[in-house]
C-alpha cells in the first residue's frame, strides 16, 4: 500500500459571514491518513468545514471543525466494534472513503481559495 497526496480547492460564493462552497474529488477505495486545513488569510473566524465521503454504502462524516480558519493538521478516525457491534474503548482505525471525498466549507466569505486542503490516503 502507498499514501498519495492530494490538493483540494475550495472556493466560496455568497455573502460574507454566510459564504458556501464545496469540492468534491474522486478517489478510488481507500483510508483517510491525514488532512492538512490551509485556510486563506482572509477567511473568517466563523468558517465551518465539513469533510465526508458521500454516496454508497451510505454517507460517512470524517471530520467537521466548526468556527474555526486556523491552519492545522488532522487525523480523523473512527471507533472500531466488537463482534457484537460494541464500541471498543480507545481502539480507532482510518476511516474508509469508498469513491468520493467531499470538503465544504459554511459561514465563510466569499473567496478563491478559501481553503486548501492536503489530503493523503492510503490505497
Amino acid at each position: 500500500m502507498t499514501i498519495e497526496k492530494h490538493e483540494i480547492k475550495v472556493s466560496t460564493t455568497g455573502v460574507a459571514g454566510s459564504a458556501s462552497g464545496t469540492t468534491v474529488l474522486a478517489l478510488p477505495l481507500c483510508e483517510l491518513v491525514a488532512i492538512y486545513l490551509d485556510f486563506h488569510a482572509s477567511a473568517p473566524a466563523t468558517t465551518d468545514t465539513t469533510i465526508s465521503s458521500p454516496g454508497n454504502p451510505a454517507a460517512l462524516t470524517l471530520l467537521t471543525v466548526s468556527n474555526s480558519a486556523t491552519d492545522a493538521w488532522k487525523y480523523p478516525s473512527v471507533n472500531l466494534h466488537d463482534n457484537t457491534g460494541a464500541a471498543i474503548t480507545g481502539a480507532y482505525a482510518p476511516p474508509i472513503i469508498h469513491g468520493n471525498l467531499s470538503v465544504a466549507l459554511a459561514q465563510c466569505d466569499a473567496l478563491t481559495d478559501a481553503l486548501v486542503a492536503t489530503v493523503y490516503v492510503r490505497v
